[in-house]
C-alpha cells in the first residue's frame, strides 16, 4: 500500500494516468477504511444517555429498512 503522499501526481498528462492515480487513491482509501473501521451494534445499554425515545427511534429505524 502507497500512502497518500507517495502518489506520483507529477506526470498527468492525459486521461489515462489521472484515472490511474485515482484509481490508486480509491484503493488506498478502501484499504484504510477496511484495517481501521469497525461494525457497532447499537443497543440500549450503548450509552449512558440512552433512553426510550432513543430505542423508540432506533426500532422505527430498523423497521423501515
Amino acid at each position: 500500500m502507497v500512502s497518500i503522499k507517495e502518489l506520483n501526481t507529477i506526470h498527468i498528462h492525459n486521461k489515462e494516468n489521472l484515472e490511474s492515480i485515482v484509481q490508486e487513491f480509491t484503493n488506498n482509501t478502501n484499504d484504510i477504511w477496511y484495517k481501521y473501521s469497525k461494525l457497532v451494534n447499537i443497543t440500549k445499554h450503548s450509552k449512558s444517555w440512552w433512553n426510550e425515545n432513543c430505542q423508540n427511534s432506533l426500532e422505527t429505524y430498523r423497521n423501515s429498512r
